[in-house]
């Protein structure tokens, strides 16, 4: 078969990560790929044919502006996201990683045409994609929910650690009093409640790293609470050096008021690191099998309770984090959809 994979999402966050972990483990003798983004980026995929388009997905110009040479001569087409371009007229293989837009408009969505125009094109995603990799079974049950008429075509199929990851050579020997949050800053994200739970801590007991940029602190916080002594914010950082970030801490948070499946508290598990999550459905879904600590989403004081009362030690859990989560499998099931 001849496969056109959307690899313009490479770089940009989780959705970059599972584009990646999709390539890594592709049978490039099997079919023929060709692989729509960044050149300079798709550099190490050599067994498959490059087609350039520097376009971002996400912004109009990237929905309108698909190679349509590739209908001619491609089979069908892998998108690791729900936004379909308009110009792609072979069969589509989808994955939607949440409903976020749908479940919580009114922090997720600008306004009423934005929140218009992305109901639209998740519902185009359903009807057009011939199979739909959700990456939780809380993200199937939702587009069940919204979609039933088309609940055929949604199946379960969890991502799985980044080869970054998977390589890192963790040499640390001794933890450092650190409190880390790994992930963007909307609303969602929680990140308020960890604020004000760690200025509930002792002074000077830990410090707040965020992984992540200051400007566009979207929490619903003025600026002027981010100001708290023992917080920084690291701002981008390469693989490696998160990494290091994650595997140094005593403890990952993610106080996440929604996620579709929320891959660092997996991350810090495999580096060793323990995390303490809020207790929603999902992380009781992917982490009710591993060494983790749930708190009340939105009550900085239950937060407080879990980093005080958690031992910062983690058993060793990778075999069981690879065997059910993993990128070979992801990318099995994912072809077994498409080729039959």
């Amino acid at each position: 078969m001849k496969i056109v994979v959307d690899c313009r999402y490479l770089g940009k966050s989780g959705i970059g990560r599972v584009c990646e972990g999709i390539l890594d483990n592709l049978n490039y003798q099997e079919n023929e790929y060709y692989l729509l983004g960044d050149p300079k980026k798709l550099n190490s995929y050599k067994q498959a044919i490059i087609v350039e388009d520097l376009t971002n997905p996400f912004s109009i110009k990237g929905l309108l502006c698909f190679p349509k040479y590739l209908n001619k001569i491609c089979d069908c087409i892998i998108i690791p996201n729900f936004l379909i371009p308009f110009g792609v007229r072979i069969p589509v293989y989808s994955v939607i990683h949440d409903l976020i837009f749908l479940d919580l408009p009114n922090i997720t969505t600008n306004g009423f045409i934005d929140r218009n125009i992305k109901k639209h094109l998740l519902k185009r995603c359903v009807k057009k994609s011939v199979k739909i990799a959700c990456v939780s079974g809380f993200t199937k049950s939702r587009c069940e929910h919204y979609y039933p008429k088309f609940s055929d075509k949604f199946y379960i199929n969890y991502i799985g650690l980044s080869k970054d990851v998977l390589n890192y050579k963790n040499d640390v020997k001794e933890k450092q009093n650190i409190i880390i949050y790994v992930g963007n800053v909307k609303p969602h994200k929680g990140l308020k409640t960890l604020i004000e739970a760690y200025k509930m801590l002792p002074a000077g007991k830990y410090r707040l790293k965020i992984i992540g940029e200051r400007e566009g602190f979207l929490t619903g916080m003025d600026s002027s609470e981010l100001n708290a002594e023992g917080v920084e914010f690291t701002g981008k950082l390469t693989n490696n050096d998160l990494m290091i970030e994650i595997a140094s801490a005593s403890f990952l948070v993610q106080p996440s008021l929604y996620e579709g499946f929320g891959l660092p508290p997996l991350e810090a598990l495999y580096l060793g690191t323990k995390p303490i999550v809020s207790d929603i459905p999902i992380f009781k879904e992917i982490y009710g099998d591993f060494d983790v600590e749930y708190f009340k989403g939105e009550n900085p004081q239950d937060l407080v309770r879990a980093i005080t009362n958690s031992n910062s030690t983690v058993c060793n859990c990778k075999e069981l984090i690879t065997k059910k989560f993993n990128y070979k499998q992801f990318e099995e099931t994912l072809m077994c959809n498409v080729v039959n």
